[in-house]
């Protein structure tokens, strides 16, 4: 079993945290199990989420496995949705749990798990100009003749 850091800790700037390439790995791996950042870095092997996130702006190759990572975790989520509805016997901790997968993959892949919205609109079109375009036509004209009728 792995030592946690108290969660003081787990934000602090200024510890070490030197990237190597198999501890993107390991992150990520972890993300793309369905763990969460701050549990991650919660573990004593862990850098600190803040260490996590200057990786993502220094290191593309990180960045782009991080990206993927959470992309599959929220595919987790998903599944995770179904187990909790049919195991957890509260229904108001099933609720509150699923609620909070749900809300988490519709703000991190709003594109797959965002609520859609149907636009539904009738546009109508005439074949000769508004009345607001004649207006606006006629005052740059009446512009362009330098305001003389």
């Amino acid at each position: 079993m792995t030592k946690k850091k108290p969660p003081e800790e787990l934000l602090k700037t200024g510890r070490k945290s030197t990237y190597t390439e198999e501890m993107g790995e390991r992150i990520c791996r972890e993300l793309a199990n369905g763990r969460t950042i701050t549990s991650i870095c919660a573990e004593d092997w862990a850098p600190s989420v803040d260490g996590v996130f200057g990786w993502l702006n220094k290191f593309p190759s990180f960045a782009e496995a991080y990206a993927r990572a959470r992309e599959a975790q929220q595919e987790v989520f998903a599944a995770q949705i179904i187990d909790i509805a049919t195991t957890v016997d509260d229904p108001a901790k099933a609720r509150n749990m699923i609620d909070a997968r749900k809300w988490h993959a519709a703000k991190v892949a709003p594109k797959k798990w965002g609520d859609r919205v149907e636009i539904d609109a009738k546009v109508e079109h005439s074949s000769g100009p508004s009345e607001g375009l004649t207006l606006m036509l006629a005052m740059l004209e009446k512009a362009g003749n330098g305001g003389r009728h």
